[in-house]
């Protein structure tokens, strides 16, 4: 049988999967009647963020109600930034994290807008990884092989969903990783990148060579943010830092560019320090894990960061008086006064809980190798259970079953997800589970919707609940495989 074949039967045997789950799953599962709809593997996902919590809510409304300005509320923030990463650090907020993304690339990566001619073309260089949609679609794709990469991949259809985020006179070069395989897989099937056996060292020396090649001038390296082995950062520094991050972040300082890191899903003071890789700019989406409501903030060396909030409109007290916020470049990217006083609380709480949070991700990974040992024992090394420090939860990565020569568990892709033909979300729908983050066969476990209680503990029952009918779902798939 072909690839594309395999899947074909997996489309066609959707109603006979689903039933199996209906039948073998759910009656041993234990799911209570209030729980269905309710607990979710992720809150790192734009379309089901974490919950908030009570405590998050009474600080919402009462700066919504107090005389605080925004000027003091963004210099809380960047206090509580400084204490934890340095005082060469600094923050500035934005309504969404793609618009700091954005943002970023624009100030430090595009060329100027300013002198008589035509503009000159400037490239920034990005790993082709998972979530590479978001990214690396600033700029115009070279090589032009992957000048489709980017195109369809969760973006809005028509002309602005091609062209909408393209900045003018930027190009993207995509460098493939090495040691990373990347292979068609899915019912609607695209290119999925299987990272767990990336070389940090061969990748710099690959985009080393794109730096000093011929054409127009690198001015930035972006990369995502997350330490684990499913996004290709198994490989550590001596100090636990992930080696491929290290590798960016040196070539950047060593050719004078910033290097942006994408950490969308990420806990801002969890996992490595910045300085551990010469990140100039990371940035959070607030209302994911971190507990806030819809923003985002950039953290970065400070020189960096200078543009970035000035652009803002929060950088004017040079001239005396309070920052006008919404008069900068990007008046269209302000938070607003619930957003600021919401990443605030967040900040302050995930500084004040940081032991409770790492406590809740190790007692999360415990449970997930219960619940996942069957499948283990069936695939034996092939299923990774890793801790992810920086998100607060936990990593499940089944890529490695497509290592021999047969056919693994399926794999689905962002295609998959948007066309609803993901039969892992699909089963999980059956039990009344929110399905994880992440496809391609790296599954993101994070509490923030439905696991955790309104102290922010680990509700444990639920949690073994959700990552069991997630391991029992995937054991459905993978007995079909074998049929």
């Amino acid at each position: 049988m072909f690839k594309h074949t395999f899947y074909q039967r997996l489309a066609a045997g959707r109603d006979t999967f689903l039933k199996r789950v209906a039948e073998d799953v759910a009656p041993k599962l234990g799911m209570a009647d209030e729980w269905r709809g309710v607990i979710s593997l992720t809150g790192s996902n734009s379309a089901r963020p974490g919950y908030l919590r009570t405590d998050m809510i009474r600080r919402i409304a009462e700066g919504a109600c107090g005389p605080t300005g925004l000027d003091a509320i963004g210099e809380n923030i960047r206090q509580v930034v400084k204490e934890a990463y340095g005082d060469h650090y600094d923050a500035v907020s934005f309504c969404t994290c793609e618009a700091a993304l954005w943002a970023s690339l624009e100030t430090l990566a595009a060329p100027s807008m300013v002198g008589p001619g035509a503009g000159d073309r400037t490239r920034y260089i990005g790993l082709h990884e998972l979530y590479a949609q978001h990214h690396l679609s600033y700029g115009r794709p070279t090589p032009p092989l992957y000048k489709d990469f980017l195109s369809d991949r969760l973006q809005t259809a028509g002309e602005l969903g091609v062209l909408g985020r393209r900045l003018s006179g930027l190009d993207v070069v995509i460098v493939p990783v090495a040691g990373a395989r990347y292979e068609v897989h899915g019912i609607k099937p695209s290119v999925v990148s299987l990272l767990t056996d990336a070389d940090p060292a061969a990748t710099g020396k690959a985009v080393q060579e794109v730096i000093e090649g011929r054409g127009s001038p690198v001015t930035a390296i972006t990369t995502l943010g997350y330490e684990t082995t499913g996004f290709g950062r198994g490989a550590k520094a001596d100090d636990g830092t992930a080696a491929l991050m290290v590798a960016m972040g040196e070539i950047a300082r060593r050719y004078g560019v910033p290097y942006i890191v994408d950490k969308a899903r990420g806990v801002p003071f969890l996992g490595s320090h910045p300085d551990a890789y010469s990140a100039d700019v990371v940035l959070f989406s607030m209302d994911k894990v971190a507990g806030a409501l819809t923003s985002g903030l950039a953290i970065g060396r400070e020189d960096r960061l200078i543009g970035l909030r000035r652009a803002m409109g929060v950088h004017s007290e040079r001239f005396g008086g309070s920052p006008p916020h919404g008069k900068g470049r990007y008046a269209a990217f302000d938070p607003g006064r619930e957003a600021l006083v919401s990443q605030l609380a967040a900040l302050e709480w995930i500084r004040d809980n940081t032991d409770l949070i790492e406590a809740n991700a190790e007692r999360l990974h415990q449970i997930a190798v219960e619940a996942f040992a069957a499948l283990s024992e069936r695939y034996p090394s092939a299923i990774l259970i890793e801790n992810t420090v920086d998100t607060g939860g936990v990593e499940i990565n089944y890529t490695r079953t497509w290592n021999g020569d047969g056919f693994g568990i399926p794999l689905f892709t962002n295609e998959d997800a948007v066309a609803g033909t993901n039969l892992i979300a699909n089963g999980l729908a059956q039990l009344g589970i929110h399905p994880p983050g992440g496809e391609e066969g790296n599954l993101i476990v994070t509490p923030e919707r439905g696991l955790l209680d309104e102290d922010g503990v680990l509700i444990e029952d639920r949690a073994r609940v959700a990552l069991t009918g997630l391991a029992q779902v995937l054991e459905v798939l993978s007995k079909m495989v074998e049929e």
